[in-house]
């Protein structure tokens, strides 16, 4: 698969162990990056040299978001470029995932929480955590595990259902899963639960 992934340069230094693990376990799990900048970033940071002003890398980077299957993004710095960059990934279809050290109580706070797209996947992470994190997000993408089963309904819940298919030309199995994303998305135990 190929896959964009950015994190701001502020604070690179700083960041840069976190920064590189996802890079690295993007790499390992055999993905390609269609931007691969992070190593040339450090090393101008470590020599004093000021890195390419973002205004010369803009058309770079909307075209390794455009080519990529997925984005990955670490936001834990607070950054318009990577918020700008999230916002091309969701409006050209990508699957996002945002990864952030932020803890759970404080991702109420956080901007993009309130996006609800179903392209949309904000993890808490930590070292240990990162290649689980990845390994389903890549997965969920590719289909990942599906299960099946029968679903048994009253006649007023399968009206609303053949209602809504034919209202909003989704299919009777769209509209389900669409209900039971909306339910998990507000669910606040489970969200607590899944970071």
């Amino acid at each position: 698969m190929k896959v964009f992934f950015s994190c701001t340069t502020k604070g690179i230094i700083e960041h840069k162990d976190s920064y590189l693990s996802i890079r690295d376990s993007i790499k390992q799990q055999g993905h390609t990056l269609t931007r691969d900048w992070l190593d040339t970033s450090i090393e101008y940071v470590n020599k004093n040299q000021s890195d390419t002003p973002s205004s010369e890398l803009y058309s770079d980077v909307i075209a390794a978001i455009l080519s990529a299957d997925a984005v990955v993004l670490e936001g834990t710095v607070p950054s318009m470029s990577i918020g700008h960059q999230l916002s091309v990934a969701l409006h050209k279809g990508k699957h996002v995932l945002l990864l952030t050290k932020r803890s759970s109580k404080k991702l109420k706070d956080f901007f993009i929480v309130g996006a609800e797209s179903p392209l949309l996947t904000v993890k808490t992470y930590n070292i240990d955590s990162l290649t689980l994190i990845l390994t389903d997000f890549f997965a969920d993408i590719n289909g990942g595990t599906k299960a099946r089963f029968n679903l048994v309904m009253n006649k007023h819940q399968d009206n609303y259902v053949e209602w809504a298919a034919f209202t909003y030309k989704k299919s009777k199995t769209e509209i389900i899963k669409d209900s039971i994303n909306k339910q998990i998305s507000h669910d606040t135990r489970y969200q607590e639960y899944k970071t």
